[in-house]
């Protein structure tokens, strides 16, 4: 979101001020407030903007809003699951397939067993897969080339699993088995929402919270992941109705009936991320005073929200009434992110004047695209004659991987990795930096992980790390430090061609 701002902000001005057109196309899916990113984007309503509502749908969409009032986890879980079989028994007696969305890669196994067992216990397994028949025999022959033990468990019976954890192999086997319609009921993740195009007759959203690790606690899914999900219901050659399900906490029924009526507009996530950004647009040139990035903010989606709604950008009634054009609040919000990015050494910041010019590390940071309390960070910490150590241990600290966190499957085989690794870690495994460090140096070591949990973890560390070694050598460069010059650049390479500086080049 942030970045599509900024991007378009730039060149939306860079149009003004060049006179050189360029067209902006947007696209997107259900989006109840598209007037606004209609203005953001400049485009005139009458000739430019098109709106396609639930009309357009080729399968209508019946919706049920399930509202749960048990308190205790566990019969929580056991009730959920107990109505994902109910609903799951009736499609099958209707000839229908069913995607259960739940919110964990775990869960997406722990629900696919919980309903075997169920049918197992009702005797009703002959509705999942018919005694004898070909859907039988396919998956009997399937199971042998599984991997992921999850699915290999429940595959036999016509239950299935499906996220980002798994083998290639392994979800593209689910995908095609339930496009041919051998599976009955698949348990997946929201990634199969965003990434594959695997339709069904019912969809049920199971639960609605997600664990947000940037916050600390758990969070609402956002509207966008929802309509996604709900979008998958319904399919257009077979089906003259699709079924939604959402299975939420009762306090929250509410929310989502405004949410599926289009009455949640998308909002601006750009204060977050506001230093970064204006310190981008200071290093190319195109803000070189507090005015000029006050007229800048003026460009983006946030400057439009702010107008229509300034009660969720913390500004008063009165404040919006005095200042239609919301002036003292962008140069507030400007003033505040130049303030930051002066702390973190990226721009000289003269406060009487109001220029802002950019320094090495801000140009640093913004080639590489690293946070600007990352490169505070590497600033502080940074010293001439760092050891492996504490260099992967500065690393693992980055902003950069803030969401990772360490799941209580995940513990077991990242204490194993650590004693695997050629460089000590000095945390704990069960540390979100110990896990970014073992999986960094378990990448470079060509290691086999076990499971499939890690694979996704260990593709974002390694994407990430090429260029944060980079910017470190960068600012190592600079500062005249030959040593750590030489060993964040070893590093790079080493990342880069996975091979450790040690052993023989040849090997790669």
């Amino acid at each position: 979101g942030p970045v599509l701002e900024s991007i378009v902000a730039r060149v939306i001005r860079q149009v003004e001020t060049t006179a050189e057109p360029v067209r902006l196309v947007g696209l997107s899916a259900t989006l109840p407030n598209y007037a606004d990113v209609a203005t953001f984007l400049r485009v005139k309503p009458n000739r430019g903007m098109y709106f396609f509502d639930h009309s357009y749908r080729p399968v209508p969409l019946q919706m049920q809003y399930l509202g749960i009032t048990e308190r205790n986890a566990f019969r929580r879980f056991a009730l959920q699951n107990e109505i994902c079989y109910e609903k799951a028994v009736g499609q099958r007696k209707a000839g229908n397939q069913m995607l259960i969305f739940v919110h964990s890669r775990a869960e997406t196994g722990k629900t696919a067993k919980a309903l075997r067992d169920l049918a197992m216990e009702k005797d009703q397994l002959g509705l999942f897969v018919r005694e004898g028949g070909a859907t039988q025999e396919i998956l009997r022959e399937e199971v042998d080339t599984v991997k992921n033990a999850d699915l290999k468990d429940v595959l036999k019976y016509g239950f299935a699993i499906h996220h980002a954890g798994m083998s290639r192999s392994d979800r593209e086997l689910v995908e095609d088995l339930f496009a041919d319609g051998h599976i009955g009921v698949l348990c997946c993740t929201a990634t199969l929402a965003w990434g594959v195009n695997l339709p069904a007759h019912a969809v049920i959203i199971k639960g609605t919270q997600i664990y947000d690790p940037s916050k600390g606690r758990w969070a609402e899914l956002s509207p966008i992941d929802v309509l996604q999900m709900l979008g998958r219901a319904g399919r257009p050659q077979y089906d003259n109705e699709g079924e939604g399900i959402i299975m939420t906490q009762h306090s929250e029924l509410q929310y989502y009936l405004s949410l599926t009526n289009l009455q949640l507009p998308v909002e601006s996530q750009m204060i977050k991320s506001l230093p970064d950004h204006l310190n981008a647009e200071v290093v190319l040139g195109t803000v070189q005073t507090i005015a000029e990035a006050v007229d800048w903010l003026s460009y983006t989606f946030l400057y439009v929200r702010m107008l229509k709604n300034p009660g969720t950008y913390g500004i008063s009634d009165r404040a919006a009434r005095d200042d239609p054009s919301l002036k003292a609040r962008r140069t507030d919000l400007a003033h505040t992110a130049a303030c930051m990015l002066e702390r973190s050494h990226l721009v000289r910041y003269d406060r009487r004047s109001g220029s802002l010019q950019t320094t090495p590390l801000g140009r640093i940071a913004s080639q590489y695209y690293i946070s600007h309390s990352s490169m505070a960070m590497y600033s502080r910490h940074l010293r001439p004659n760092m050891a492996d150590i504490d260099l992967l241990r500065l690393f693992s600290m980055s902003g950069e991987f803030a969401h990772i966190t360490v799941r209580e499957e995940e513990k077991l085989e990242l204490g194993k990795l650590a004693m695997r690794v050629p460089i000590p870690v000095k945390e704990s495994p069960s540390e979100p930096s110990a896990k970014v460090n073992i999986l960094l140096q378990a990448y470079v070591s060509r290691l086999r992980l076990d499971g499939f949990a890690l694979v996704s973890d260990m593709a974002f560390v390694q994407q990430s790390a090429a260029r944060i070694m980079r910017a470190i050598f960068e600012i190592a460069l600079r500062r005249g430090w030959s040593g750590l010059a030489k060993l964040t650049l070893d590093f790079a390479n080493m990342v880069a061609y996975r091979i450790w500086r040690s052993q023989w080049p040849v090997r790669e």
